[in-house]
């Protein structure tokens, strides 16, 4: 089964983000224009491994900047 955007703003939700900012995330807009901080953002990453059994290099992170580029490399990437 396909991880959505949906799905990864439950994660957004699951550690402790905002529901009203988390509900008018813009997939495709850049999350550090939308809210999420430098505290946010590892937590997220972190979170998203560990759900989804995707393992994240620093490299890929930082390449990652929308809620849409985490779905499509979590999707990419899942065992």
């Amino acid at each position: 089964m396909e991880v959505t955007n949906d799905d990864l703003k439950q994660l957004l939700l699951g550690i402790g983000l905002n529901e009203s900012w988390v509900t008018a995330i813009n997939p495709d807009g850049l999350l550090s224009d939308q809210g999420i901080d430098s505290v946010d953002y590892p937590a997220f990453v972190l979170a998203a491994q560990k759900r989804y059994g995707v393992k994240f290099t620093d490299t890929e992170a930082l390449r990652l900047k929308t809620l849409a580029d985490f779905t499509r490399h979590i999707n990419a990437n899942r065992e």
